[in-house]
């Protein structure tokens, strides 16, 4: 299954919402690939098992697998994570860039790549409740950034 979307992290016309810096953006979604637990629902430990480059791989225990993965972060644009596939997690992607239509007006488009385990096809009818998983999860990372900036 291949999905996409945009969550909106400042909002221009509405003073209410203090707005984030692109710099504090960035730092955040670093965050989220170095220190996984401020993030991920479930996740026991984690292990970063290198480091260079631009690139980490990291090793997470969630409930019942682990899951390894390798994450590029292209610096002030966009982190990038492959799940290393195994015989219990077949792998996928998730890009998170960084977009920026006027100055300020902040964006990220998350964009997924998710297999499935082999013989389940690709359109099942949970492609709908994994979509609305994501971008659950998608809009807690930005306000788990937000809130880390302006505690700050």
């Amino acid at each position: 299954m291949q999905f996409e979307h945009l969550v909106q992290v400042n909002d221009l016309t509405d003073p209410s919402i203090t707005d984030m810096s692109r710099d504090d953006l960035w730092e955040g979604l670093v965050l989220r690939a170095t220190s996984p637990h401020h993030f991920v629902i479930g996740l026991g430990e984690y292990e970063i098992e290198w480091q260079g480059n631009h690139r980490l791989k990291r090793s997470l225990q969630l409930p019942g697998l682990v899951v390894d993965d390798v994450v590029t972060l292209n610096e002030g644009q966009s982190v990038h994570y492959e799940i290393v596939p195994t015989e219990t997690v077949p792998g996928g992607s998730l890009t998170m860039t960084i977009e920026e239509p006027e100055p300020e007006a902040l964006l990220v488009r998350f964009s997924y790549c998710t297999h499935y385990p082999e013989g389940l096809g690709d359109e099942l009818p949970y492609d709908l409740f994994v979509q609305q998983a994501y971008i659950a999860a998608d809009i807690d990372t930005i306000q788990v950034i937000r809130d880390r900036v302006t505690s700050a």
